[in-house]
């Protein structure tokens, strides 16, 4: 049985998803979409392509948004934890502290609005600071969308 040479398998691993899809989404463009004559065909390649390369940016900033999020998460968890807070509330900003995801904050805003009445003119601010914080982490993900 014949092997590949050393180097050529280092370099099979090497490449990760996202070079993959963007290697095939530039062989989709520039080879297979050059090459056909019908147009319905020769569009397809080219959309494939284009949305091969999106989802390969996705892919390629996946970490990054990852230890961002988390970043921010931590970030507003030490914020809200700093304030005073009503018992209902602040059980929820433990609770996120604890654990800085997407299904805690969720609990933590539920938490806020079921608050609302107690937390009087702290509601708009604290609301407003976790918003700050959503858009952000909505920002990273549709950074690609650009």
């Amino acid at each position: 049985m014949a092997r590949a040479p050393m180097g050529c398998r280092a370099a099979r691993r090497a490449l990760n998803n996202a070079d993959l899809l963007q290697r095939i989404a530039a062989t989709l463009r520039q080879d297979v979409g050059s090459a056909v004559d019908d147009e319905y065909a020769k569009t397809q390649a080219f959309m494939a392509a284009v949305v091969l390369q999106k989802v390969a940016r996705e892919l390629a900033s996946a970490e990054a948004h990852r230890v961002a999020d988390a970043a921010a998460y931590r970030e507003l968890a030490t914020e809200l934890a700093a304030l005073r807070l009503g018992a209902s509330v602040a059980a929820a900003v433990q609770r996120f502290r604890e654990t800085p995801a997407p299904t805690s904050l969720s609990e933590l805003i539920a938490a806020v609005y079921g608050a609302r009445s107690e937390l009087g003119d702290t509601f708009e601010p604290l609301l407003s600071r976790v918003r700050r914080t959503l858009r952000a982490v909505l920002d990273r993900r549709l950074e690609y969308a650009r």
